[in-house]
């Protein structure tokens, strides 16, 4: 059985915004003061791919929520996948792929994102 999409919302906190051409999709939760720069991507739909049988692009979605907490920095042409949760304080280094979640305080940068070090 092929799951069907759910609409998800988006919610964004107070003096928090989107960069220029920036690209969202919900179910996605944005804290406050989140700055986030150019051409961001958040994901939060992906194809199925587990079966081997039958083609990818007849396996159908999944979708995973995407949370950001208060006072991130998300540099520019990061992307962010499904199902993260991106910590308090957290800055994402220009470029970077985030496939995990990023803990509290952290700067991330690189393909995969990876803890560069802590701001506190």
């Amino acid at each position: 059985m092929v799951p069907v999409l759910q609409p998800g919302g988006i919610s964004i906190g107070s003096g928090s915004g989107l960069g220029v051409n920036c690209s969202v999709h919900g179910p996605l939760k944005i804290g406050d003061n989140v700055m986030m720069g150019p051409d961001v991507t958040i994901l939060t739909h992906t194809h199925n791919i587990e079966r081997t049988d039958i083609p990818m692009g007849q396996q159908g979605m999944r979708v995973a929520e995407v949370v950001i907490g208060n006072d991130v920095w998300i540099g520019m042409r990061s992307i962010i996948m499904p199902g993260v949760c991106i910590g308090n304080g957290v800055v994402i280094g220009a470029g970077a792929v985030v496939t995990k979640d990023v803990p509290d305080f952290a700067i991330v940068g690189g393909v995969p994102a990876r803890i560069i070090k802590y701001r506190k």
